[in-house]
């Protein structure tokens, strides 16, 4: 049996006076920390900017800059009339700068597919040691889920599931906001250069039906060699379906299409779950 760990309870949130200087910077910090060590946590609301001016010592216009950069960091979100609310979402945090590193390494389509081959290989490995039974059943949900949609937003949805759930059975939770990131930019080309209707959207996704099929068989075998094969077919198989799409090789990282993906809060862009 593994060992458990206790759960310890976040310390309350006590600010302390700020320095003149850099004031703003220095309160975005001690809340960014907060943020992310759960003293806020996911879906509760800060404390009001009287609160916090008061707290730390500083003017209202000051919090305001701190707020507004918690804000671009997408940590936090200000809903008028209400105040800010923590967001923090894994995939949120983690598109603002990889969208960076590519466009600043130059990095390319079949760089970033690479990437996510390799990912998917290892999490699938894992995930036919420790899945579990309600996770293999997930998974096959979400291909009956593919199957069944009646419009291109459900398919995508269900092939995005099925993914998903795949990189959450490797119980790496970085693994998995890493490929469910580059997953929706796979996603995303194929079903731009799929065509408009449902039934073009259809056709494309069950070109790897088979492929799925075997990776989920081998995930349930607990097989992890066997499983990291079949997910390098699916991938390599992926590869070649996407390939083989009007104009799809001539996707560049900088096209408008791409650029809407990565400014997209992915937990919340119905074509990308």
């Amino acid at each position: 049996m593994p060992e458990m760990i206790p759960s310890i309870a976040p310390a309350p949130w006590t600010p302390r006076r700020i320095d003149r200087g850099n004031a703003a910077d220095r309160i975005l910090q001690e809340l960014r920390k907060s943020i992310l060590s759960g003293v806020f946590v996911r879906g509760a609301r800060l404390p009001t900017e009287k609160q916090l001016a008061s707290g730390y010592g500083v003017s209202g216009a000051t919090v305001r800059e701190a707020v507004r950069g918690l804000t671009t960091l997408g940590l936090i979100e200000v809903r008028h009339g209400s105040g800010a609310y923590v967001t923090a979402r894994p995939d949120e945090l983690l598109s603002a700068p990889l969208h960076s590193v590519i466009e600043l390494e130059q990095v390319g389509i079949t760089e970033i597919f690479g990437v996510l081959g390799a990912l998917n290989a290892h999490a699938a490995g894992v995930a036919a040691r420790r899945a579990t039974d309600a996770e293999i059943a997930a998974m096959r949900q979400a291909l009956e889920a593919i199957e069944t949609a009646t419009d291109r937003d459900g398919v995508s949805q269900g092939l995005a599931s099925f993914l998903d759930v795949l990189a959450l059975a490797s119980g790496n939770p970085l693994l998995a906001a890493l490929c469910r990131f580059l997953s929706r930019i796979q996603i995303d080309i194929a079903r731009e250069h799929s065509g408009e209707t449902l039934k073009d959207w259809r056709r494309t996704v069950r070109k790897l039906t088979t492929e799925r099929a075997r990776l989920v068989d081998a995930i349930e075998a607990r097989t992890p060699e066997a499983a990291s094969a079949a997910a390098r077919a699916y991938h390599e198989r992926a590869l070649a379906v996407i390939g083989s799409l009007p104009r799809s090789a001539s996707v560049r990282i900088d096209d408008p299409m791409l650029a809407r993906l990565f400014q997209t809060a992915h937990g919340r862009d119905p074509r990308a779950p």
